[in-house]
């Protein structure tokens, strides 16, 4: 009877407890996920189509053929723009940038040299023409809707002229070139209409083997899916008082562009 009385009394406490028995959860302790906080190196390439404006005065070593001495061009330089191709990429990594810009131009074109003796001498030349420039640049402004970094590089220019000059029944062959290096510090940047249209714009300046270079761009963008399309306005100017050959050297126009990124 004890034994029933305490089997029966067992059970109940073993009841009454399981009431209050819940299996025990085991706590899953998370790791903290680390975000390592770097960018890809972004890329763009854009090609463009130009027909420039040249403008410029040359000075010139008259052929001992006729005369000798020295003549400075009148008119027009370029008749005929016979090749052109201009590009730059770019590269960026959170702050930094590096930008080439490009242009070869190839031209052709009649004129009249007038040397110190006041004689006309026709002549006609052919023109090959370099611009390369690089920049590095870092990132001032960045709100959203504008950008703006300061760039700052060098500028290469090559000029070469392969040209006939005549007088009467007289003829002399010349063939200057001329290069130079201009160190040139600037801002960049562009400003988003809304998020398809934006502005983007260039400006430098500088000296070196030139008295003074300068350069300013701007342009009004669509972007694609695929890419941009950009309508640009340019103008390129360099000065040098003091050297044989070039005096001033003009180059603007607009052009059209499309950008690629990847």
């Amino acid at each position: 009877m004890r034994k029933i009385i305490a089997g029966t009394v067992l059970t109940c406490a073993l009841a009454t407890a399981g009431g209050n028995i819940a299996p025990v959860e085991e706590e899953i302790v998370e790791s903290p996920v680390v975000v390592e906080e770097s960018s890809a190196w972004e890329q763009k390439l854009t090609i463009y189509g130009w027909l420039p404006t040249f403008d410029g005065q040359l000075t010139f070593d008259i052929p001992d053929s006729l005369g000798g001495g020295e003549g400075e061009s009148e008119g027009s330089l370029i008749d005929s723009l016979d090749a052109t191709f201009m590009a730059s990429y770019e590269v960026r990594k959170d702050k930094w940038s590096f930008l080439v810009d490009m242009i070869y131009l190839g031209m052709s074109g009649g004129e009249t040299i007038v040397d110190r003796r006041l004689v006309d001498i026709a002549v006609y030349q052919e023109f090959t023409a370099w611009v390369a420039s690089g920049y590095a640049g870092y990132n001032l402004i960045d709100n959203g809707n504008a950008t703006l970094d300061i760039i700052g590089g060098v500028r290469y220019f090559s000029f070469d002229i392969d040209g006939t000059l005549t007088l009467n029944d007289l003829s002399g062959t010349i063939s200057p070139s001329f290069e130079a290096y201009d160190a040139v510090v600037g801002v960049k940047g562009e400003y988003d209409i809304n998020e398809n249209w934006y502005i983007p714009y260039l400006f430098d300046i500088g000296a070196g083997d030139t008295d003074l270079t300068w350069q300013a761009e701007a342009s009004i963008g669509y972007r694609f899916g695929w890419g941009d399309v950009l309508a640009t306005y340019r103008y390129l100017h360099y000065e040098k008082d003091d050297l044989f050959l070039i005096e001033d050297f003009d180059l603007y126009g607009p052009k059209v562009g499309v950008v690629f990124h990847f």
